[in-house]
């Protein structure tokens, strides 16, 4: 066996790679990344939830033990403070696209935040549509898998655009989510979203926040989204675990508004610290 780690050459993988064979071959695993606000998880078991409901997808038995209380544990084994979780699973290695087991094993890493809670970001984010890559849209669209090369292509589109996020299109050229991130915008007194038929991930953030728009009596509407579209929202932002509610000031020329979103941002930071 023959690796160098500095020379960027592996001819096989190392013993402390082996696990991670399916992994690291095939992408045969899922990942969730999970806030943790100074000691706390509030949002934990939707975070599971979906984990789980990938792992039946892809056909791999989940232990008993794994409750969310384990889990828990298992995180405060590394941290206590405020920090980004990120919670990775995969197949045991044996196999080639046919597996020899449906046994799973996880890893997890944190990641120190410096803010207890969600921060409004004041000068919001400038967003455009990526043209290098389509979504699917099947079984497995509303996860978060290991084999995510079309965010990565996405996400250096939106940087050498000069743009801090990118909008990412599915096979019918219709809008599904930003990078890391579901989509929200307004029209009129109406907010929208699109649905998860359109190919996004099932955010954990995405739930929430709808629950919240509910809550305060606003209608909230799922539906499909053409890029010229989306010019004519009053306000635009995208939700994901780690930043909670970020407002878009800047889409194809032109700057939407925020006070909706804010008034929205501070009943999310009340449901997580009440």
């Amino acid at each position: 066996m023959t690796y160098n780690f500095n020379s960027q050459i592996l001819y096989q993988l190392p013993p402390e790679l082996e696990t991670a064979q399916r992994a690291i071959y095939y992408g045969d695993g899922l990942f969730e990344t999970i806030r943790m606000f100074d000691g706390q998880l509030p949002f934990l078991r939707q975070h599971l939830d979906r984990l789980f409901g990938g792992l039946n997808a892809l056909g791999m038995l989940i232990p008993p033990s794994w409750t969310p209380d384990f889990f828990e544990r298992e995180i405060r084994k590394l941290t206590s403070r405020s920090a980004r979780i990120r919670l990775s699973v995969w197949r045991l290695p044996g196999g080639l696209y046919f597996p020899e087991h449906n046994d799973p094993v996880f890893l997890i890493s944190s990641a120190s935040l410096p803010e207890a809670s969600f921060t409004w970001r004041q000068e919001g984010v400038r967003l455009g549509i990526c043209e290098t890559v389509r979504l699917p849209v099947d079984s497995f669209s509303s996860f978060k898998t290991l084999n995510a090369p079309r965010y990565v292509a996405a996400a250096r589109e939106a940087r050498g655009k000069g743009w801090d996020d990118g909008l990412l299109l599915n096979a019918f050229d219709r809008i599904a989510e930003a990078t890391s991130s579901n989509l929200f915008w307004k029209e009129s007194a109406e907010w929208y979203t699109p649905p998860l038929s359109e190919g996004c991930v099932a955010g954990t953030m995405r739930a929430h926040v709808a629950q919240l728009i509910r809550a305060t009596g606003a209608t909230l509407l799922e539906k499909p989204l053409l890029p010229d579209h989306l010019v004519r929202a009053q306000e635009i932002f995208l939700t994901n675990a780690i930043q909670g509610i970020v407002p878009v000031r800047i889409f194809a020329g032109n700057t939407p508004g925020s006070e909706s979103s804010r008034t929205l941002f501070e009943k999310l930071i009340h449901s997580v610290s009440g």
